[in-house]
């Protein structure tokens, strides 16, 4: 993570203030990548313009291999979150990046993620995904999608956030 030790009470702040705003929902879209910046390592960042329909698209980069990325999909003209998601590359066979390459960082993810969208579903959401199941979660607030999908080389987790 991008906080050093010292700064864990700044952190704890933070987090709490935060949460404590999510009892509505998603804050406004720039305020949400603003947050997943500040609290976890990217090692690439791009945003991708608004297109006919479609609102802006952060995307955050993870791991040495690069099979770990978050994104924050903006509602249309609008500044409002559509939707979080993370997507791990998981790969099962080394083609040169190694067998479950970026673990760490997609566990790392997955805990923001959950930590954040899911507190009281926690120990469900991660065993759900570390078990590869299709499953659906949801709160007052929120719905957490997980889909697995098994490939010859890779298998793909996507985890979808949605605001109720």
């Amino acid at each position: 993570m991008r906080l050093s030790i010292p700064s864990s009470l700044i952190f704890f702040l933070i987090l709490i203030v935060h949460m404590d705003a999510f009892a509505l929902g998603f804050q406004a879209y720039s305020k949400e990548v603003s947050f997943l910046k500040l609290m976890l390592e990217c090692k690439e960042e791009k945003v991708v313009a608004p297109m006919r329909g479609f609102g802006s698209l952060y995307i955050c980069t993870m791991g040495e291999k690069e099979t770990v990325k978050l994104y924050v999909s903006e509602k249309p003209n609008s500044g409002s979150v559509q939707n979080i998601g993370m997507l791990w590359n998981d790969k099962k066979t080394n083609i040169g990046y190694g067998i479950h390459s970026d673990t760490k960082e997609a566990e790392e993810a997955l805990d923001f993620l959950v930590d954040m969208y899911m507190p009281t579903s926690k120990k469900e959401v991660k065993k759900a995904f570390w078990d590869s199941e299709t499953q659906e979660f949801n709160t007052s607030d929120f719905s957490l999608y997980i889909t697995f999908k098994k490939g010859p080389q890779k298998d793909k987790m996507l985890i979808s956030i949605e605001e109720k």
